[in-house]
Parts: structure tokens; sequence; C-alpha cells
């Protein structure tokens, strides 16, 4: 089996590479009854800090989303959350161990709060174990995990977009583009740098 590991390795890794902002795993968790009723959401964060996002707090929560692939079988998904408070486990005993629970899992930017996320993938609980503080899961869902994120990279000089495309919005006469800012043939040469789809304020590092 092949495992694919989604959340503090990648992160920083895309993180090191993309911009000085982080971009952060969260967990939005649907506690739900054996009888499929909702009780309340929990927020989660994996970061050392809890995080306000879209006008809820993520409380900082460490976990880990592992993908394992195996020829010829569905994908399976596991979360193993450090469940340090109980917070989870108390749920889980009060509300047919968990089974069922609705759990969304985001990759969103600190850029920018009131950016979408950048990935939201949501599956349902399937199995769960309880070790002392550690809890695991399961999870059982259409699977599209092996997805790069961010959707597009965050780069300082450069521009994602197809020229022309309906995010490039230029429609005049020039017939190329060297998807740059100030380039010499670049958006402002264009007067097209209002859809620059680069971000100049990321700060150069050496």
């Amino acid at each position: 089996m092949e495992n694919n590991h989604l959340s503090v390795a990648t992160v920083e890794e895309k993180n090191r590479i993309d911009s000085e902002f982080p971009f952060l795993v969260c967990l939005e968790i649907d506690v739900k009854t054996s009888l499929g009723v909702f009780v309340e959401t929990l927020y989660l964060v994996n970061n050392p800090e809890d995080f306000d996002y879209d006008g809820n707090t993520y409380v900082a929560f460490p976990f880990e989303i592992e993908l394992g692939t195996e020829a010829g079988q569905e994908p399976n998904v596991t979360v193993t959350i450090q469940d340090i408070s109980g917070a989870v486990k108390q749920r889980m005993n009060e509300y047919g161990g968990g089974v069922g629970f609705e759990v969304r899992v985001m990759v969103v930017s600190t850029a920018d709060s009131s950016l979408p996320p950048e990935m939201v993938e949501t599956f349902s609980v399937r199995d769960t174990s309880v070790n002392d503080f550690v809890v695991k899961w399961t999870l059982s869902s259409e699977l599209h995990l092996l997805l790069n994120f961010p959707r597009r990279r965050q780069l300082r000089d450069r521009c994602p977009w197809a020229y022309k495309s309906v995010e490039c919005g230029y429609a005049g006469a020039m017939s190329s583009c060297d998807f740059t800012l100030q380039g010499p043939n670049g958006c402002g040469v264009h007067e097209n740098a209002l859809n620059f789809g680069g971000f100049p304020s990321i700060n150069n590092l050496s």
C-alpha cells in the first residue's frame, strides 16, 4: 500500500515554496446522533494556536490525515486526532461512538480570512477506535484528496492565467504576453494590470 499524507508535511512544503502566508488544515466535524440528527459542529485546526475563519474559531488540535491506496481497492482515509482534552472522545461516547459523524477537511490560507478554502472534501466516519488520548477514524467518501492544492500557486512574479482567458480578461490586439506584471510584454504593457494573477506583495525571499 502506498501512503499519501495530507497535513503537516504537505502543507509545510507548500508554505515553504509558495508563500509567506501559511496554509492550514482544518476539520469541521458535524456531531450526529445514531439516528443522524445533527447536534453541533466541532471546529479544529492543525496549528499551535486557535484560528478564526469565516466567523468560526477553529480550536488548535494536533491531527493527521492519511490517504492509503491499494491497487483495485477504494482509497482508505484515516484521521488520527491527539485528543488530550477528551472533547472528541466525549462526543463519541455520547453519540454512537462517532460512527456517522460528518467530517469536512479544508485547506485554507492565512493570507486573507475572507478567501474561500483552497480545498474542501466531505466524508462520513465509517469506523472508529480510541487508545488513551488518540482517536482514530476511518472515513468514507468519493475521494479527491490526491488533487494538488492550493488550486493555484502563489507566485510573486508570474501570472498563472491562460492568455486571453476569462480570468485574464484581455481582449485587445496584442498577440502574446510574457505573464509578468511589469515586464516588456506583461500586464502593464497590455494595460491589464488589475487582472494580473500573481501576488506581487509576497516578499522576495533570499
